[in-house]
């Protein structure tokens, strides 16, 4: 299972800057963020559904199961939207690289202190200098692609 973790954290780093170019695509061609988003959520939602098959996708006692989670288990929802309509309004202005290393900083971030305070059902993993060298960095990284 390393190795396919390892391949969709790549898989969804490529698609991170492609999914905010043609959001930002899409918004512009729509005239309207709330249609744009609609309309990648509608298509997200197809795509979900032609491969439920492959990904066992069971919708027994589903009712129990979203009854059963913690109500921050609901906020990944709300963060991809925000993602998303920020993508739309944002990555054209920026462009691709800067809005990029901007999410991606503050994802470097923010999850050393989930990490690091064990939030939202995580394992709690030390700071340590080379994470904190490596948050240091990325902060740095928005410097040198924005002045680009």
């Amino acid at each position: 299972m390393g190795w396919l973790a390892w391949l969709a954290a790549v898989v969804a780093g490529i698609g991170n800057p492609v999914q905010s170019a043609a959001g930002a695509r899409l918004h512009e061609g729509m005239g309207s963020t709330a249609l744009a988003a609609l309309v990648v959520y509608a298509v997200a939602l197809l795509g979900l559904l032609l491969l439920s098959p492959f990904l066992g996708l069971s919708f027994r006692d589903l009712g129990p199961r979203l009854a059963g989670l913690p109500w921050w288990a609901w906020v990944g929802g709300l963060c991809n939207l925000a993602f998303v309509l920020a993508g739309m309004l944002a990555t054209r202005p920026l462009g691709a690289g800067t809005f990029t290393v901007i999410t991606a900083c503050l994802a470097v971030v923010a999850s050393i202190l989930l990490d690091r305070f064990g939030l939202m059902g995580l394992e709690p993993r030390p700071l340590s200098a080379m994470r904190l060298l490596g948050a240091a960095m990325a902060i740095g990284a928005i410097v040198l692609v924005a002045r680009s």
